[in-house]
């Protein structure tokens, strides 16, 4: 006999758990007994389990609907899949152009740079006179 505690029947039929405490405490108050206690935790047999079904009108979906939602499941899977590898592949394409993009403007900098000291050394030839440029002094 399969034995199911009530916070197991709450999920697995998707009802809440004091809607479901509610009602079998009114049927306990009408004299329907529901369950059984074990270490204090209420559990149900399977007729208890179909009385709950009947009061709550849970209705036993078919096995086509399970089949027809696992292969949406793993369609979806499948997708996700792939989403995660485009994404992986755009992050590292991201990564490299970053990288490259920090190549060129260290390159520029250095470039500044030179450019800098040259029109330095540049602006200190034309300061000195004749003599100077012509004995390099």
């Amino acid at each position: 006999m399969e034995e199911k505690t009530l916070v197991e029947i709450a999920v697995e039929f998707n009802i809440e758990i004091n809607k479901l405490r509610n009602k079998i405490n009114y049927e306990k108050r009408k004299g329907n007994a529901i369950g059984f206690k074990k270490d204090g935790v209420l559990y149900l047999n399977s007729n208890d389990i179909e009385q709950i079904k009947k009061y709550f009108g849970v209705i036993e979906k078919p096995i086509e609907l399970n089949v027809e939602f696992n292969n949406e499941f793993a369609f979806l899977k499948k997708q996700l899949e792939e989403k995660d590898k485009q994404i992986f592949k755009l992050q590292q394409a991201l990564d490299q152009q970053q990288i490259l993009t920090k190549q060129a403007q260290d390159q520029n900098q250095n470039l500044l740079l030179e450019n800098t000291e040259i029109k330095k050394e540049l602006s200190e030839e034309k300061n000195k006179n004749f003599f100077q440029r012509l004995f390099k002094l």
